[in-house]
């Protein structure tokens, strides 16, 4: 029988915590443990994971950090306790559907080759209270991680011992690190399997996000990510036509946004991979009437004129 283990890090969150740990514990198919590893909170946090312990004994374990050290260190203290076959990271304040468990192992059990990332769709609650949807469409997993379409920490379930194989998370990363995660355990040799059914709720929070206070640095985290990726493709004898194209289009958008950011880099950036690449086509974010610029005047014109007709609270060419 397949178990499980869930570790949640958890930082001032008591507005969340609650809920998040009930969304586990009312699992239609059972947890074997449920790790919560405290990473320094000044709020009630602890108090309300105490509270649960009680209503739940034998169910919810508590660790505490003396001290703040981020949610990578967190996890790994969580994942060097846990006993699972597979390991549901949490993030406190997202929300699990009652039957995810069960729908995953059940997707486990019908697998011929027990994957090493279940990577599930799921949905995003926005701060207005609005939902949206995130689809993968199955595909070459390899252009789904270089697109960022490989879901995400809660919506997947992950093999324990892969993880620990390569060295659990990456501590020293402040954004990209699910996908670094997923690379390194795809470039072990690690398998991955799309389940397109929705399991999880991951909410969007007022503070706290990397996104907001260091948007450059994610996006140069991003881009640094995907060349890693492409270069282990390349020197594996893993290139193919479809791969190398997806490349260059998510490298491109890329160095897009990071020119928003930090122009210089941006521009380096674009010397170095692109050079006016002929694979370049339209996308979710850049659009058909850019690429038309850009292939007469060049990445600043087209970044110039993209901003004169998009404001920046408008929609992005």
């Amino acid at each position: 029988m397949t178990s499980i283990s869930v570790i949640v890090p958890c930082y001032n969150v008591e507005s969340y915590i609650e809920e998040g740990l009930r969304s586990v514990l009312q699992q239609t198919y059972s947890a074997r443990e449920i790790i919560c590893v405290d990473d320094g909170s000044q709020d009630k946090t602890i108090t309300i994971i105490r509270k649960l312990q009680d209503e739940f004994p034998n169910k919810i374990f508590l660790y505490l950090n003396e001290k703040n050290l981020g949610a990578t260190y967190t996890r790994n203290r969580g994942l060097a306790i846990s006993r699972g076959d597979y390991i549901q990271f949490f993030d406190a304040d997202d929300i699990l559907m009652p039957n995810k468990f069960e729908k995953q192992v059940a997707f486990l059990v019908a697998a011929a080759e027990k994957p090493d990332i279940i990577a599930n769709d799921f949905k995003k609650k926005l701060l207005d209270g609005s939902e949206v949807t995130f689809r993968f469409t199955k595909k070459d997993p390899w252009c789904a991680l270089m697109e960022g379409m490989l879901g995400i920490t809660t919506s997947n379930l992950f093999r324990r011992e892969t993880v620990i194989a390569v060295g659990g998370w990456s501590e020293n990363l402040l954004s990209s690190q699910e996908y670094d995660l997923m690379f390194r355990m795809m470039a072990a040799g690690g398998t991955v399997r799309f389940n397109d059914e929705i399991l999880s709720m991951n909410r969007e929070r007022i503070s706290g996000s990397i996104t907001k206070s260091d948007p450059s640095g994610r996006w140069r985290r991003f881009i640094d990510l995907r060349e890693r990726i492409f270069r282990f493709l390349t020197e594996k004898g893993m290139k193919n036509q479809e791969r190398e194209d997806h490349f260059i289009n998510i490298m491109f958008d890329g160095i897009r946004v990071l020119y928003k950011y930090d122009r210089k880099e941006a521009i380096k950036l674009h010397r170095q991979y692109i050079k006016k690449d002929k694979r370049l086509k339209p996308t979710g974010f850049t659009s058909a009437r850019y690429l038309n610029v850009y292939r007469l005047l060049g990445f600043r014109a087209a970044e110039l004129a993209s901003r004169l007709l998009n404001p920046p609270n408008g929609k992005t060419d």
